[in-house]
């Protein structure tokens, strides 16, 4: 997928040079003065290692199930970091290394830029972006594991925390706010071929020709479901998948369960989708309805908007939710199947 450059001005100079280098000589000489004349400091423990590292890591948000991106496949210094769809693209992989004293490097693989705090700064809300890798205090990060599978990224010079914006919508600015433990400062740093979403095909001991045809079909459009959704969701879960001919077309249970009845024709991807946001939540939670009627929605609506205009809504009934449910194979393509998944990860991480 291409994007569009913008035209940008050159990024104002950053604030570095000797004044900088100086400052920092001057300081260390000092405490390296106070520790000789003074008693020796009490040997401390060593520093917790950062978690996530790795070559090729994506750095995914809570909230909005967006990645973090070198914008515009920019390679200059002052290089602009936001949020965008999950692709998968060397702009959208990270080299994040262990320094050794707690703190990691986080280096783009397109640019070979590394995150930075911007210009020094301290304040809540002030830019992160990409700039030549130095090694300093801005350009070093506490990667803390707060649980879930999910990381608090923190700036080691201003002690604040990498932040992403809460609508789902591509490219919104990523910035560095007071650590506060909320979703948009969450982030999940895997290899993008890590599944986070599984499923078990079961199967007959002594398959019949009809069995073996219809296991190789359900393995394939659920191969191309699972994938999509581990490329743009955030959720975690294992399904069973069953073929049972007793089932008219396809059905699914919030339990994970989904079922394929003999009809091939209903053995394509798009009815994957479908019995998968069943599972987790679409026409199958006891609160779906109530959020239906309410457009009880703050991710999802947004992002739905974004596509449709502003006045889009979520509907649902029958236990099926429209646009894009995937009710009917006349909705079947590429657009609609990632539109499905981003919109039930959306409504998913509202309450669903």
């Amino acid at each position: 997928m291409s994007r569009t450059t913008k035209s940008r001005t050159t990024p104002p100079t950053k604030t570095r040079g000797a004044t900088a280098k100086m400052l920092s000589a001057a300081l260390s000489a000092l405490i390296i003065g106070f520790t000789a004349f003074g008693t020796a400091a009490p040997a401390s423990a060593a520093p917790s290692a950062p978690v996530g590292t790795g070559a090729n890591q994506e750095i995914r948000n809570q909230q909005n199930t967006l990645c973090m991106d070198d914008y515009a496949f920019n390679t200059q210094p002052g290089a602009e970091v936001r949020q965008w769809t999950c692709l998968e693209g060397q702009n959208q992989l990270w080299a994040i290394t262990d320094l050794g004293n707690g703190h990691a490097e986080i280096k783009n693989k397109y640019s070979n830029l590394c995150l930075d705090n911007y210009n020094f700064a301290t304040a809540s809300g002030s830019e992160v972006r990409q700039w030549s890798c130095n090694g300093l205090a801005v350009q070093q990060w506490q990667l803390t594991d707060v649980g879930g599978g999910w990381t608090e990224i923190r700036n080691k010079h201003n002690d604040l925390c990498l932040q992403s914006v809460a609508s789902p919508v591509d490219g919104g600015l990523l910035s560095q706010v007071t650590c506060n433990g909320s979703n948009v400062q969450r982030w999940r740093l895997t290899d993008p071929n890590v599944s986070k979403m599984t499923y078990t095909l079961y199967r007959s001991a002594n398959p019949s020709a009809d069995e073996l045809d219809a296991y190789a079909r359900i393995t394939d459009v659920m191969d191309r479901a699972i994938a999509r959704y581990n490329r743009f969701n955030n959720t975690q879960r294992h399904l069973t998948v069953e073929y049972n001919t007793g089932v008219q077309t396809a059905d699914a249970t919030i339990y994970g369960h989904i079922r394929f009845g003999a009809n091939r024709g209903f053995m394509q991807e798009g009815t994957a989708l479908h019995e998968i946001s069943h599972t987790v939540g679409v026409g199958t939670a006891g609160n779906f309805q109530d959020k239906i009627n309410a457009q009880d929605w703050p991710a999802a609506l947004p992002l739905l908007r974004s596509w449709d205009g502003p006045d889009a809504r979520i509907n649902g009934g029958g236990g099926h939710m429209w646009p894009y449910g995937l009710n009917y194979s006349n909705e079947y393509n590429e657009l609609s199947f990632d539109r499905n998944v981003r919109l039930v990860q959306a409504m998913h991480h509202d309450g669903l």
